[in-house]
């Protein structure tokens, strides 16, 4: 038995380090020697999964409940496995709630897993259930309280809702269980207003010392934590210093090519003219409830969703990836367009189904409501499909003075690497030019498409901008919309703090403070 336990030990460890191939071999072994131990289809099913083979996880999962119909662990990786597929083709509904019932399966068993209160408290803040969200995560924290991700996860919720005093509570409390815990330091940065004097930046200053000599996602995070916490009590140099420290450590762990970025932005100008909008008109779709809020990152898209999920007929859906994913499924996001050049046959059809099953999954996530926004910035790369596919649809595409918001970019932190040129000021002032000339070319061949929306005349005249927003999607006049900040739909973007406030004029020529710094890049910009 102790023998059995120390191989069992051995392959855990082997999934640990990351290597799922050896840990499957090895497993496999074990499970055909010990047909009846249920923990070895748990491991097996984890690595699967790792391995992105969730339909055989999904299977050897299955044969561990019918050994064991009560290990608790099993219903809870496999509402993750659903969880996580849920893209709009992939029966977005369906597999939402088999995620829901297995954690809940997974609770009832063994109330005392904190991972499966705290996945699901993560399903229902990913719906947009807040109260539902938190009661979870609550719970993972009573189950067991010093699992640490509970309180960054309910942190998050806090943070999105605008709770800033419960989400610095939370964070606090796991920086006291964990002081290395370093994500909370930089999540906790994002709503302290520093002093030179204040007890965190302290903490942050000794930490950073301890990570001198890595070059890890640790030492990145507490980086843009003190560039942050410097920039608040004036120390510029030293906060330019962090961000580029951070910034060196984050663009060292992307895959990123701006010759790909300009050769896939030159094939979308070569693609659409006129002419494919009249030759694929019969496969579009009518329906005009969606608005799609376009732009850079850090260019006012959460401000503009916010006013505009104010009014009563709006679901704010934040920045959803249904568009690409459903280009992806059907075609393949570097297919597209030459699919449309007839480089490639493809099922005409697909457009109109694209649309369709675009327009359900906001429907589903938005209660039927009459308007839904979809503020994904990088969506402008995309304008000229959604005019093909939803032609009464609106496009809003927010602009900001370049150079505030090209070192708004660099001094962010985008989870999940998803800015993938956000690291490096040359390739962002490239990108931004890309951008920029693109814009152009949208704005030449569909102008009437496109309502172009300058954060500054919003900051110089608020009800006027918001005025011309409305009327341009076809929405009538409504109070609420200049008293956005009273919105407590939760916000999940790098805006979450800000969006919280009136309208404010102190991001405007923010990057003046670093214009030493910064001056020699900007020479590069063709705007």
């Amino acid at each position: 038995m102790n023998d059995l336990k120390q191989k069992i030990q051995a392959a855990v460890n082997l999934y640990k380090s990351g290597n799922f191939v050896k840990c499957q071999e090895i497993t496999k072994k074990l499970m055909v020697l010990n047909p009846n131990v249920v923990f070895l289809y748990n491991l097996m099913g984890l690595v699967l999964t790792a391995l992105n083979k969730n339909d055989e996880a999904i299977d050897v999962y299955n044969k561990g409940i019918e050994i064991d119909p009560n290990y608790a662990m099993i219903y809870n990786n496999l509402g993750t496995i659903y969880y996580k597929n849920n893209s709009p083709i992939k029966s977005f509904e369906t597999n939402i709630k088999k995620a829901e019932e297995f954690y809940k399966k997974a609770i009832k068993l063994n109330s005392n897993i904190p991972e499966a209160n705290s996945n699901l408290g993560n399903l229902y803040n990913s719906l947009g259930k807040n109260e539902q969200s938190i009661k979870y995560h609550k719970l993972a924290i009573l189950a067991d309280p010093k699992y640490l991700f509970s309180y960054l996860n309910i942190a998050n919720v806090y943070l999105a809702i605008g709770d800033f005093n419960e989400a610095e509570k939370y964070l606090k409390e796991l920086i006291k269980l964990n002081p290395d815990f370093t994500q909370a330091h930089r999540l906790l940065s994002r709503i302290t207003k520093y002093t030179k004097k204040n007890t965190h930046l302290l903490q942050l200053e000794d930490l950073f010392k301890k990570l001198e000599s890595a070059d890890d996602v640790n030492k990145m995070n507490i980086a843009f934590a003190l560039g942050k916490a410097n920039e608040d009590v004036g120390e510029i140099d030293k906060s330019f210093e962090y961000y580029k420290t951070a910034n060196k450590i984050n663009r060292s762990k992307i895959n990123f090519s701006i010759e790909k970025e300009k050769k896939y932005f030159d094939e979308i100008k070569n693609t659409y003219d006129n002419k494919l909008f009249e030759k694929y008109k019969e496969f579009s779709v009518t329906n005009s409830s969606s608005i799609f809020i376009v732009g850079m990152p850090r260019s006012g898209t959460t401000l503009i969703e916010q006013i505009l999920s104010s009014h009563k007929d709006v679901y704010g859906a934040d920045e959803v990836t249904y568009l690409p994913n459903l280009i992806d499924e059907y075609f393949g996001q570097n297919k597209i367009n030459l699919s449309l050049q007839n480089f490639f046959d493809f099922e005409k059809d697909n457009l109109r189904k694209i649309a369709n099953d675009y327009i359900s999954s906001m429907k589903l996530i938005s209660q039927n409501s009459k308007k839904t926004t979809d503020k994904l910035p990088e969506n402008f790369l995309n304008i000229g499909f959604i005019k093909l596919i939803l032609p009464k649809s609106k496009i809003i595409h927010c602009c900001r003075d370049p150079k505030d918001n090209i070192f708004s970019i660099f001094k962010n932190y985008f989870t999940g690497n998803k800015i993938t040129y956000s690291s490096d000021l040359n390739e962002i002032v490239q990108y931004y030019n890309l951008y920029f000339d693109l814009m152009n070319f949208w704005n030449k061949l569909i102008p009437n498409f496109i309502l172009n929306l300058k954060y500054e005349d919003l900051i110089k005249d608020t009800e006027k901008e918001v005025r011309r927003l409305l009327n341009f999607c076809e929405l009538p006049w409504e109070n609420d919309c200049l008293e956005f900040y009273k919105n407590k739909r939760p916000v999940k973007t790098a805006s979450d703090t800000q969006i919280r406030n009136k309208i404010y004029d102190t991001s405007v020529n923010k990057w003046k403070k670093y214009e030493s710094f910064l001056e020699k890049y900007y020479d590069k910009l063709k705007i």
